[in-house]
Protein backbone atom coordinates (compact mmCIF):
# COMPACT_ATOMS: atom_id res chain seq x y z
CA UNK A 1 0.00 0.00 0.00
CA UNK A 2 1.02 3.49 -0.44
CA UNK A 3 0.12 6.64 1.50
CA UNK A 4 0.01 9.45 -0.84
CA UNK A 5 4.08 9.14 -1.21
CA UNK A 6 5.08 7.60 1.74
CA UNK A 7 6.27 3.84 1.07
CA UNK A 8 4.64 1.40 4.16
CA UNK A 9 4.12 -2.53 4.16
CA UNK A 10 0.41 -3.14 4.41
CA UNK A 11 -0.58 -6.99 5.56
CA UNK A 12 -4.22 -8.14 5.64
CA UNK A 13 -3.94 -11.01 8.76
CA UNK A 14 -5.95 -13.33 9.12
CA UNK A 15 -9.33 -12.77 7.33
CA UNK A 16 -8.44 -12.12 3.29
CA UNK A 17 -11.01 -14.67 2.44
CA UNK A 18 -13.66 -12.74 4.64
CA UNK A 19 -16.82 -10.72 3.74
CA UNK A 20 -16.63 -7.09 5.33
CA UNK A 21 -17.70 -7.16 8.99
CA UNK A 22 -21.61 -6.54 9.60
CA UNK A 23 -20.95 -3.29 11.43
CA UNK A 24 -23.98 -2.63 12.11
CA UNK A 25 -24.80 -5.59 13.76
CA UNK A 26 -26.46 -5.97 17.62
CA UNK A 27 -23.74 -6.95 19.65
CA UNK A 28 -24.84 -9.68 22.32
CA UNK A 29 -22.15 -8.18 24.92
CA UNK A 30 -23.52 -5.27 26.87
CA UNK A 31 -21.08 -2.46 26.91
CA UNK A 32 -21.35 -2.57 30.85
CA UNK A 33 -21.29 -6.34 31.59
CA UNK A 34 -17.90 -6.81 32.01
CA UNK A 35 -16.97 -3.60 34.11
CA UNK A 36 -17.26 -3.00 37.65
CA UNK A 37 -19.21 0.23 37.06
CA UNK A 38 -23.11 0.09 36.68
CA UNK A 39 -25.20 1.90 33.80
CA UNK A 40 -26.76 3.67 36.87
CA UNK A 41 -23.93 4.83 38.73
CA UNK A 42 -22.86 6.46 35.31
CA UNK A 43 -25.89 8.14 34.97
CA UNK A 44 -25.24 9.79 38.08
CA UNK A 45 -22.10 11.31 37.04
CA UNK A 46 -21.72 15.36 37.41
CA UNK A 47 -21.06 17.24 34.27
CA UNK A 48 -19.98 20.85 34.02
CA UNK A 49 -19.76 22.66 30.88
CA UNK A 50 -16.66 24.95 31.21
CA UNK A 51 -17.50 27.02 28.05
CA UNK A 52 -19.36 26.31 25.05
CA UNK A 53 -19.28 29.04 21.99
CA UNK A 54 -21.39 27.08 19.79
CA UNK A 55 -22.08 23.59 17.73
CA UNK A 56 -18.65 23.73 16.34
CA UNK A 57 -17.06 23.64 19.83
CA UNK A 58 -17.63 22.39 23.71
CA UNK A 59 -14.82 21.91 26.33
CA UNK A 60 -16.88 20.01 29.69
CA UNK A 61 -15.52 17.65 32.56
CA UNK A 62 -17.25 14.17 33.28
CA UNK A 63 -16.41 13.55 37.24
CA UNK A 64 -16.86 9.51 37.10
CA UNK A 65 -17.73 9.36 40.73
CA UNK A 66 -16.77 5.40 41.18
CA UNK A 67 -13.34 5.60 40.62
CA UNK A 68 -13.13 9.40 41.12
CA UNK A 69 -11.75 10.54 38.19
CA UNK A 70 -12.50 13.87 36.60
CA UNK A 71 -11.70 13.25 32.34
CA UNK A 72 -11.78 16.68 30.36
CA UNK A 73 -12.50 16.86 26.91
CA UNK A 74 -13.88 18.88 23.90
CA UNK A 75 -16.03 18.05 21.13
CA UNK A 76 -15.71 19.25 17.77
CA UNK A 77 -18.45 19.46 15.43
CA UNK A 78 -18.49 19.90 11.45
CA UNK A 79 -19.83 23.62 9.80
CA UNK A 80 -23.04 22.70 7.89
CA UNK A 81 -24.68 25.78 7.22
CA UNK A 82 -26.99 25.28 10.38
CA UNK A 83 -27.84 21.68 9.62
CA UNK A 84 -26.16 19.82 11.25
CA UNK A 85 -27.71 16.49 11.44
CA UNK A 86 -26.48 13.44 12.68
CA UNK A 87 -22.69 12.44 12.31
CA UNK A 88 -20.34 9.92 13.31
CA UNK A 89 -18.44 10.17 16.14
CA UNK A 90 -14.34 9.46 16.62
CA UNK A 91 -13.23 9.37 20.54
CA UNK A 92 -9.43 10.43 20.52
CA UNK A 93 -7.15 8.62 23.15
CA UNK A 94 -3.67 10.29 23.54
CA UNK A 95 -0.79 8.80 24.50
CA UNK A 96 1.27 8.06 28.29
CA UNK A 97 1.72 11.78 29.25
CA UNK A 98 0.44 13.27 26.85
CA UNK A 99 -3.16 15.52 25.55
CA UNK A 100 -5.14 15.01 23.40
CA UNK A 101 -4.34 18.36 21.79
CA UNK A 102 -1.10 16.24 20.70
CA UNK A 103 -3.75 15.11 17.38
CA UNK A 104 -4.93 18.24 16.25
CA UNK A 105 -3.50 17.16 12.88
CA UNK A 106 -6.04 14.25 13.11
CA UNK A 107 -8.68 16.32 14.67
CA UNK A 108 -8.56 18.80 12.00
CA UNK A 109 -9.11 16.51 9.17
CA UNK A 110 -11.56 14.43 10.50
CA UNK A 111 -13.59 16.87 11.40
CA UNK A 112 -13.04 18.79 7.96
CA UNK A 113 -14.62 15.57 6.75
CA UNK A 114 -17.73 15.16 8.39
CA UNK A 115 -17.05 13.61 11.30
CA UNK A 116 -17.70 14.66 15.19
CA UNK A 117 -14.40 14.03 16.87
CA UNK A 118 -14.02 13.77 21.09
CA UNK A 119 -10.82 14.34 22.33
CA UNK A 120 -10.77 13.45 26.05
CA UNK A 121 -7.56 13.86 28.65
CA UNK A 122 -6.82 10.36 30.45
CA UNK A 123 -6.35 11.42 34.50
CA UNK A 124 -3.12 10.65 35.71
CA UNK A 125 -1.28 10.00 32.45
CA UNK A 126 -1.47 13.53 30.77
CA UNK A 127 1.51 16.37 29.68
CA UNK A 128 0.11 18.28 33.54
CA UNK A 129 -0.99 15.43 35.30
CA UNK A 130 1.08 12.80 35.21
CA UNK A 131 2.04 9.52 37.82
CA UNK A 132 3.23 6.16 37.71
CA UNK A 133 0.03 5.14 38.23
CA UNK A 134 -1.07 6.36 35.69
CA UNK A 135 1.23 5.33 33.14
CA UNK A 136 0.93 1.55 34.57
CA UNK A 137 -2.46 1.51 35.12
CA UNK A 138 -3.50 1.23 31.24
CA UNK A 139 -7.04 -0.17 32.04
CA UNK A 140 -8.19 3.05 32.98
CA UNK A 141 -8.10 4.46 29.86
CA UNK A 142 -10.66 2.42 28.10
CA UNK A 143 -13.21 2.64 31.02
CA UNK A 144 -12.34 6.40 30.91
CA UNK A 145 -13.85 6.15 27.22
CA UNK A 146 -17.11 4.26 27.85
CA UNK A 147 -18.00 6.44 30.65
CA UNK A 148 -17.84 9.49 28.50
CA UNK A 149 -19.86 8.12 25.67
CA UNK A 150 -22.45 7.52 28.33
CA UNK A 151 -22.66 10.90 29.52
CA UNK A 152 -22.59 12.29 25.67
CA UNK A 153 -25.17 9.95 24.54
CA UNK A 154 -26.94 10.72 27.33
CA UNK A 155 -27.09 14.27 26.65
CA UNK A 156 -29.96 16.16 24.62
CA UNK A 157 -27.63 18.81 23.03
CA UNK A 158 -25.93 15.96 21.30
CA UNK A 159 -29.38 13.59 20.43
CA UNK A 160 -29.16 15.07 17.11
CA UNK A 161 -25.54 15.62 16.13
CA UNK A 162 -23.81 12.00 16.85
CA UNK A 163 -25.12 9.12 15.31
CA UNK A 164 -24.90 6.55 18.05
CA UNK A 165 -24.96 3.79 15.97
CA UNK A 166 -21.69 5.02 14.03
CA UNK A 167 -18.92 5.49 16.88
CA UNK A 168 -15.23 4.73 16.20
CA UNK A 169 -12.17 5.28 18.10
CA UNK A 170 -8.47 6.42 17.12
CA UNK A 171 -5.21 6.66 19.31
CA UNK A 172 -1.41 6.88 19.60
CA UNK A 173 0.81 4.46 21.75
CA UNK A 174 -1.26 3.65 25.28
CA UNK A 175 -3.99 5.32 23.62
CA UNK A 176 -3.77 2.89 20.89
CA UNK A 177 -4.58 -0.28 23.14
CA UNK A 178 -6.78 1.34 24.62
CA UNK A 179 -9.01 1.74 21.43
CA UNK A 180 -7.66 -1.75 20.41
CA UNK A 181 -9.12 -2.60 24.65
CA UNK A 182 -12.33 -1.34 23.46
CA UNK A 183 -12.52 -3.33 20.54
CA UNK A 184 -12.08 -6.50 23.21
CA UNK A 185 -8.49 -6.77 23.64
CA UNK A 186 -7.59 -8.13 27.32
CA UNK A 187 -4.83 -6.87 29.23
CA UNK A 188 -2.55 -9.45 31.60
CA UNK A 189 -0.06 -7.95 34.54
CA UNK A 190 2.00 -11.17 34.20
CA UNK A 191 2.70 -10.95 30.64
CA UNK A 192 3.69 -7.80 30.70
CA UNK A 193 6.33 -8.64 34.00
CA UNK A 194 7.32 -11.13 31.79
CA UNK A 195 8.42 -9.09 28.80
CA UNK A 196 9.54 -6.23 30.72
CA UNK A 197 12.33 -8.91 32.56
CA UNK A 198 13.13 -10.67 29.32
CA UNK A 199 16.08 -10.27 26.81
CA UNK A 200 13.74 -8.47 24.61
CA UNK A 201 12.65 -5.61 27.32
CA UNK A 202 11.44 -2.57 25.26
CA UNK A 203 12.15 0.99 26.26
CA UNK A 204 8.74 1.37 27.64
CA UNK A 205 9.24 -0.92 30.59
CA UNK A 206 11.34 1.74 31.91
CA UNK A 207 8.58 4.79 31.70
CA UNK A 208 7.40 3.72 35.75
CA UNK A 209 9.39 2.80 38.50
CA UNK A 210 6.66 3.04 41.76
CA UNK A 211 3.53 0.44 41.49
CA UNK A 212 2.49 1.08 44.74
CA UNK A 213 -0.22 2.99 44.39
CA UNK A 214 -1.14 0.74 41.08
CA UNK A 215 -4.49 -1.34 41.69
CA UNK A 216 -3.75 -4.61 39.78
CA UNK A 217 -7.58 -6.30 40.49
CA UNK A 218 -9.25 -5.10 37.50
CA UNK A 219 -6.09 -5.03 35.17
CA UNK A 220 -7.36 -8.31 33.18
CA UNK A 221 -10.91 -7.27 33.13
CA UNK A 222 -12.37 -6.99 29.79
CA UNK A 223 -13.42 -3.27 28.46
CA UNK A 224 -14.88 -4.17 25.30
CA UNK A 225 -17.63 -1.76 24.31
CA UNK A 226 -19.32 -3.05 21.95
CA UNK A 227 -20.59 0.60 20.95
CA UNK A 228 -17.56 1.00 19.22
CA UNK A 229 -17.75 0.13 15.55
CA UNK A 230 -14.25 0.31 14.24
CA UNK A 231 -10.65 1.45 15.72
CA UNK A 232 -7.62 3.47 14.59
CA UNK A 233 -4.76 2.62 16.22
CA UNK A 234 -1.09 4.64 15.94
CA UNK A 235 2.44 2.60 17.18
CA UNK A 236 -0.05 0.74 20.16
CA UNK A 237 1.57 -0.04 23.33
CA UNK A 238 1.78 -2.96 25.52
CA UNK A 239 1.52 -5.73 22.97
CA UNK A 240 3.48 -7.63 24.38
CA UNK A 241 0.93 -7.35 27.53
CA UNK A 242 -2.14 -8.67 25.06
CA UNK A 243 -3.63 -11.77 25.73
CA UNK A 244 -3.73 -13.89 22.06
CA UNK A 245 -7.34 -14.96 22.56
CA UNK A 246 -8.76 -11.80 23.38
CA UNK A 247 -7.04 -10.76 20.14
CA UNK A 248 -8.41 -13.07 18.05
CA UNK A 249 -12.19 -12.75 18.99
CA UNK A 250 -11.93 -9.18 18.28
CA UNK A 251 -14.79 -9.02 15.44
CA UNK A 252 -14.18 -5.49 14.35
CA UNK A 253 -12.29 -3.93 11.25
CA UNK A 254 -8.91 -2.20 13.07
CA UNK A 255 -6.28 -0.34 11.16
CA UNK A 256 -2.77 -0.09 12.71
CA UNK A 257 -0.13 1.94 11.63
CA UNK A 258 3.36 2.48 13.21
CA UNK A 259 7.24 3.35 12.34
CA UNK A 260 8.91 0.18 11.73
CA UNK A 261 12.22 1.83 13.41
CA UNK A 262 10.17 2.74 16.60
CA UNK A 263 12.11 3.18 19.34
CA UNK A 264 10.12 3.26 22.33
CA UNK A 265 7.57 -0.14 22.14
CA UNK A 266 9.08 -1.79 18.91
CA UNK A 267 6.35 -2.56 16.26
CA UNK A 268 7.41 -6.04 16.38
CA UNK A 269 6.48 -6.25 20.15
CA UNK A 270 3.36 -3.63 19.36
CA UNK A 271 1.79 -3.15 15.86
CA UNK A 272 3.24 -6.22 14.11
CA UNK A 273 1.91 -8.75 17.41
CA UNK A 274 -1.68 -6.74 17.61
CA UNK A 275 -2.39 -7.23 13.80
CA UNK A 276 -0.86 -10.90 13.98
CA UNK A 277 -4.03 -12.27 15.72
CA UNK A 278 -6.35 -9.61 14.83
CA UNK A 279 -8.75 -11.17 12.13
CA UNK A 280 -9.99 -8.06 10.40
CA UNK A 281 -6.59 -6.14 11.30
CA UNK A 282 -4.63 -3.92 8.24
CA UNK A 283 -0.93 -3.00 9.20
CA UNK A 284 0.77 0.04 8.07
CA UNK A 285 4.76 0.17 8.79
CA UNK A 286 5.99 3.57 8.15
CA UNK A 287 9.30 2.74 6.91
CA UNK A 288 11.10 5.96 9.16
CA UNK A 289 9.96 8.54 11.26
CA UNK A 290 10.26 6.55 14.71
CA UNK A 291 7.40 6.30 17.58
CA UNK A 292 6.55 10.18 18.01
CA UNK A 293 6.25 10.49 13.93
CA UNK A 294 2.66 10.78 15.04
CA UNK A 295 2.60 13.88 17.80
CA UNK A 296 2.87 17.41 17.08
CA UNK A 297 6.03 18.50 17.57
CA UNK A 298 4.75 22.17 18.29
CA UNK A 299 1.92 21.16 20.28
CA UNK A 300 4.58 19.63 23.05
CA UNK A 301 4.79 22.12 25.58
CA UNK A 302 6.36 20.27 28.52
CA UNK A 303 7.93 17.01 28.95
CA UNK A 304 7.24 15.23 31.83
CA UNK A 305 10.09 13.58 33.87
CA UNK A 306 9.56 10.04 32.65
CA UNK A 307 9.71 10.81 29.30
CA UNK A 308 13.17 11.89 29.21
CA UNK A 309 15.37 13.79 26.15
CA UNK A 310 16.60 10.73 24.88
CA UNK A 311 13.43 10.12 23.48
CA UNK A 312 13.18 12.05 20.13
CA UNK A 313 10.17 13.11 20.88
CA UNK A 314 10.47 15.91 17.35
CA UNK A 315 11.83 13.32 15.24
CA UNK A 316 14.98 15.14 14.83
CA UNK A 317 16.90 12.31 14.82
CA UNK A 318 15.41 11.15 11.40
CA UNK A 319 15.24 12.46 8.01
CA UNK A 320 11.63 12.40 7.18
CA UNK A 321 8.94 14.86 6.42
CA UNK A 322 6.68 14.74 9.82
CA UNK A 323 4.03 16.54 8.42
CA UNK A 324 3.90 14.80 4.94
CA UNK A 325 3.42 11.88 7.11
CA UNK A 326 0.47 12.73 9.61
CA UNK A 327 -0.86 14.41 6.38
CA UNK A 328 -1.09 10.84 4.60
CA UNK A 329 -1.86 9.11 8.14
CA UNK A 330 -4.95 11.37 8.25
CA UNK A 331 -5.80 10.43 4.54
CA UNK A 332 -5.83 6.71 5.63
CA UNK A 333 -8.04 7.57 8.58
CA UNK A 334 -10.48 9.39 7.16
CA UNK A 335 -10.57 6.13 4.49
CA UNK A 336 -10.92 3.63 6.94
CA UNK A 337 -13.67 5.69 9.08
CA UNK A 338 -15.50 6.51 5.92
CA UNK A 339 -15.14 2.76 5.06
CA UNK A 340 -16.21 1.13 8.14
CA UNK A 341 -18.42 3.80 9.60
CA UNK A 342 -20.49 4.92 6.56
CA UNK A 343 -23.91 5.59 6.65
CA UNK A 344 -26.68 2.59 5.87
CA UNK A 345 -24.13 0.17 7.41
CA UNK A 346 -26.56 -3.33 7.86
Amino acid sequence: MKIKGVEVKSERTGAQARDEPNLGRNMTEDAGQSRSFSRTALMLLAFFVISCSGPSDNIGTVEDLERNRSISYRIWVPSSEGDFGKHPLVVISHGSGGEYSNHNWLIASLVANGFVVAGLNHPLNTTRDNSDEGVVSVWNRPRDITVLLYYLLADSRWAGVIDEARIGAAGFSSGGYTVIALAGAIYNSELMGAHCVSEKRTKDCELATDYSNVDFRDSSASYKDARIKSVFAMAPAVGSAITKESLLRIEIPVYITAARDDELVSSEHGAIRYAEFIPLADLALLPSGGHFIFLECNGITTVVDWLNSELDLCGTNFDVDRDKVRKAVSVEAINFFAKTLKAGAP
